[in-house]
This record gives structure tokens, sequence and C-alpha cells, in this order.
């Protein structure tokens, strides 16, 4: 999936989805037979009335309506809590959190609400908070893996090394991102 940043305080959808379409045009050319498929999105900033955007499909993962949300740095459940559930109820959107594992106290009020949430495979190579996880991918709150590569990188290695960590659960998160994209 290939999910720029899209923030609506800042940029317009036009404006977004113009240069994301010419950049996907300019990548897909150059793209071999044997390349994965690749679904564009975008990674939303959430915003107060992010609902109202007549783009908001178009944000959406591939096709699908499956959204992916970023949370803002001044990001209070209680002040967003109208924006997500017209988002999820209203938009009939699947919302997916991104990144939880970089806000975990802020995203637990948010996956205790039912919202979904896609971790960074990073997260689970590391020390820290694995636990809190480890529960979330064990009560069904992660749907996705990501590998949070920006630009031109390798960064997959990350990614494989936290497959391997996770083991019989991997396979599970696999099914449940297939699951919620339709395939």
């Amino acid at each position: 999936a290939a999910t720029p940043h899209f923030y609506p305080i800042s940029d317009t959808a036009e404006a977004f989805l113009a240069r994301r379409d010419h950049c996907w045009s300019e990548l897909s050319a150059k793209l071999g037979k044997d390349a994965p498929r690749i679904l564009l999105g975008a990674e939303v900033q959430l915003c107060r009335g992010i609902d109202h955007l007549q783009q908001i499909r178009e944000l959406c993962l591939g096709g699908t309506d499956v959204l992916l949300l970023e949370l803002p740095g001044d990001f209070r459940f209680k002040q967003f809590e109208r924006s997500l559930d017209a988002l999820r109820y209203d938009c009939k959107l699947k919302v997916v959190i991104a990144h939880v594992d970089r806000y975990p106290e802020l995203a637990e009020p948010i996956l205790d609400a039912g919202f979904m949430g896609q971790l960074n495979a990073s997260s689970l190579c590391t020390l820290f908070k694995k636990k809190r996880y480890y529960d979330w991918i064990e009560n069904g709150s992660i749907v996705a893996l990501g590998s949070d590569l920006h630009g031109i990188k390798t960064g997959y290695s990350e990614f494989l090394r936290a497959k391997d960590k996770l083991g019989s659960l991997y396979p599970e998160i696999m099914a449940r991102t297939r699951s919620l994209l339709g395939k």
C-alpha cells in the first residue's frame, strides 16, 4: 500500500490527489511485470470535520472503504470522537488508525471504542511496550502491519524480523488485512 501523507489543514484534497496521481503515473510506468500490486491510498491526518470532505472516499485505500488516519499532535479522544464516529457511521468507512505504537496511551481509547489499528512492524523489534502490542494483536484490534518507509530506502528487514517474532500471529494479521480490503 502506498499511503502518502495528506494534511487537510494545509492542503486541498484536489491538489493532493493530483500530485499522488501524477507520481503514481510516473512510478507505474517504470514498474516491471513482476512488481507487486500496489494499492494507492493516503495517510490522512485527522481533523475536526474531516467527514465533510467531498473526496474522502478517493483517499481510501485502493478503491475500498478503508481510510487510514493519522492522529494529530493535539489529539484527545473526546475532542475528535464526533468526527471519528461520523467517518464510521455517516460515511460508512472502515477507519484504521495509523502507527498506534507511536502513541499507545492516546490510541487505547480509540481501539477500545472499536476502531482498528495499524502497527509499525519496527515496534515489534524493540523491548518497549511489546506486551501491549501483542494484547492488541490477540484481541483483534490490529488489522495491518506497516513498514513506515518514507522515500527510497531499505527498511523491510524490520518487517521480516517482526514476522519472525509474531510467529503464528503473523498469518492472523495478514488474514485480517485481506478481509478488510475484501481480498
